[in-house]
């Protein structure tokens, strides 16, 4: 299990972003956790909101994080165990 793009999951597959990275270091970060949590994932380029100084987003590429939702479980407790918690994506 490890990092595929993201067709690689088959046709028909649901897939979750379960984590947005802001940050090439934070990427790399998130990378080892769900590598480590053995769990199958894909990184796409995706274009966000971020804060500035005077409160509105300013867009900016960012890493999205996607796997299928069975793995969801076990790639937030890595990503959470490394401390990666800002970037989870909201389950709720």
């Amino acid at each position: 299990m490890a990092k595929q793009a993201i067709d690689g999951f088959g046709e028909g597959t649901e897939v979750v972003r379960v984590y947005l990275a802001g940050s090439l270091d934070e990427a790399q970060k998130a990378e080892a956790a769900l590598d480590g949590a053995g769990v199958t994932y894909a990184v796409e380029v995706e274009e966000f909101l971020a804060p500035t100084i005077l409160g509105s987003g300013s867009p900016r590429p960012g890493a999205g994080f996607w796997l299928v939702e069975a793995d969801l479980d076990a790639a937030c407790a890595a990503l959470t165990a490394a401390g990666l918690r800002r970037g989870l994506v909201d389950r709720g």
